[in-house]
C-alpha cells in the first residue's frame, strides 16, 4: 500500500509543471488583458481612477496609469513566463495593496467568523495565494524563464 502511495505521489510531482505552468499563464493571461483594457479603454481607465480617488490614494490619475501598466505588463511578463517571480511579487503586492486600501471595507459582515469568510472570498485573496505560490514555485517547465537558465 506504502509504495503504492509514495507511486502516485512521484508521478504527481512529476507532473507538477502542468499546473504551475497552467496557473501561470492563465492568471498572467487575466492581468494583462485587465491592464490593457484600463490602459486603453477610457471608461475602464475611469473607473479605475475614480476608485483610486475614492479609496484615497494620492494622485490618482497617474497611480492609475502605474497600477494598468503593472498589471499589463507583469502579467504578460507571467504569460510568457518571463521574470516569474519578481512579476508574480509585484503583482501580489498591487493586490495586497487594492484588498487594505479598498476591497475589505466592501466586506460587512457580523461576526468574526463571517468576516473572515467573506475576507477569504475576495477574488484578489486567490489571486494573491496563486502569485505567491509562482514566486516559490516557479514558472514550471515551459517558460521563456527556463529558457534563460538553460
Amino acid at each position: 500500500m506504502s509504495n503504492s502511495i509514495e507511486s502516485v505521489m512521484t508521478v504527481l510531482r512529476g507532473a507538477e509543471w502542468m499546473p504551475i505552468t497552467t496557473a501561470r499563464v492563465l492568471i498572467g493571461v487575466f492581468f494583462c488583458i485587465s491592464g490593457g483594457t484600463k490602459l486603453f479603454v477610457p471608461a475602464r481607465f475611469h473607473t479605475m481612477e475614480r476608485t483610486l480617488a475614492e479609496s484615497h490614494i494620492p494622485f490618482p490619475h497617474s497611480n492609475a496609469i502605474f497600477v494598468s501598466l503593472v498589471e499589463f505588463s507583469c502579467g504578460a511578463g507571467l504569460a510568457l513566463g518571463l521574470l516569474t517571480p519578481l512579476c508574480a511579487l509585484i503583482l501580489a503586492f498591487n493586490m495586497i495593496i487594492a484588498i487594505a486600501t479598498n476591497r475589505i471595507h466592501s466586506i460587512q459582515s457580523s461576526g468574526l467568523l463571517a468576516w473572515i469568510d467573506d475576507f477569504l472570498y475576495l477574488p484578489e485573496v486567490l489571486y494573491v495565494v496563486i502569485l505567491v505560490w509562482l514566486v516559490f514555485s516557479g514558472p514550471g517547465r515551459y517558460s521563456i524563464d527556463r529558457l534563460i537558465a538553460w
